[in-house]
């Protein structure tokens, strides 16, 4: 699977190259585009926004960005962490190289070559594939790829052990420590902290079984951090949603170890099949939407197809909880 994607690299040698990410890219994206990007000499790009929440790891590392991107100007597009076109709107290529690790990918019939493989981030991906050119990490990368796997981990929270791993690993080559990684991922400015605040504070909690699901409805767009937050603090479950204008960005998360039997992309699936979309994606863990809505009646379609999917499946994990 490399060797045909190091083939097609060796083919376009010193041609200009674009990489390219999902819009509203997360740390995740971020990183795993723009590491790649500066060990093969081309141009990181965004088809819109990074993400509020990933923008102080583009500040930190001093990333150049390029937005809204023709990929016609290029010899050669790499598509990152992306698992459908309609994540990349208005810079769609056509043709690509493709590397990612999300579930359900329907890029990969038509990339040239792809590094797909179902790993905790597709930071780990590009890590591999630095090895395998022999391009050794510096600092400023190992600390992307470093923030890439923290942010789709939740913190370590979820990850595997050979993430954890692949993560001790790229901060040696690197040489920076976890502790420096830790200053570069943390969100250290006064209204971002506020936005986490208001949200614990404000959320609403729902019964859905024995299973605790918390809703929120927040002032800023980190609603994957804050979905991550809620779970954290002992949620089964979290719908977050945050509106600007008629645009409305939701995710739904849950807890594995808790929450066996529902399944986080048919739920949002449900819920959003009334709006229209730009991007709908997901898995059973976690899933997400962005497109035209209000927030809080898509929270509340959320929390009914939850219920009506707990009510219909008795064998659920979270019915079998015992009551404290």
């Amino acid at each position: 699977m490399i060797d045909s994607f190091l083939e097609a690299l060796a083919a376009n040698q010193g041609k200009s190259l674009l990489v390219l990410c999902h819009d509203d890219a997360d740390s995740d994206a971020l990183g795993a585009a723009w590491v790649l990007a500066e060990m093969l000499g081309g141009k990181t790009a965004v088809p819109r926004k990074v993400s509020e929440h990933a923008r102080e790891l583009q500040f930190k590392l001093k990333m150049q960005v390029i937005y809204a991107p023709d990929p016609g100007d290029y010899d050669l597009t790499i598509v990152v962490d992306t698992a459908d076109a309609q994540q990349l709107p208005g810079s769609m290529p056509a043709t690509y190289l493709l590397v990612d690790h999300h579930a359900n990918n329907t890029l990969v019939p038509g990339a040239l070559a792809a590094v797909y493989e179902r790993t905790d981030s597709t930071c780990q991906l590009v890590w591999r594939i630095c090895r395998a050119l022999g391009r050794e990490l510096q600092g400023s990368h190992a600390l992307a790829l470093g923030a890439g796997i923290m942010g789709d981990t939740r913190n370590l929270a979820a990850a595997a052990n050979r993430t954890i791993a692949d993560l001790a690993a790229i901060l040696e080559e690197g040489g920076v420590s976890y502790r420096q990684l830790l200053d570069i991922f943390r969100i250290t400015g006064r209204i971002d902290r506020e936005v986490r605040l208001e949200a614990a504070l404000s959320a609403k909690l729902h019964k859905v079984g024995n299973c605790l699901a918390v809703s929120a409805s927040v002032r800023k767009n980190y609603v994957y951090y804050i979905a991550m937050m809620l779970v954290e603090l002992g949620a089964d479950i979290a719908v977050v949603g945050f509106q600007q204008g008629e645009d409305c960005f939701m995710r739904l998360a849950k807890n594995p170890g808790t929450v066996h039997c529902l399944d986080s992309f048919t739920i949002m699936e449900r819920a959003a099949a009334a709006y229209p979309k730009t991007n709908l994606w997901g898995d059973s863990d976690y899933a997400g939407f962005n497109g035209k809505g209000r927030v809080e009646e898509i929270i509340q379609a959320i929390i009914s197809g939850l219920q009506s999917a707990e009510a219909g499946q008795g064998a659920c994990q979270c019915s079998q909880m015992p009551q404290t």
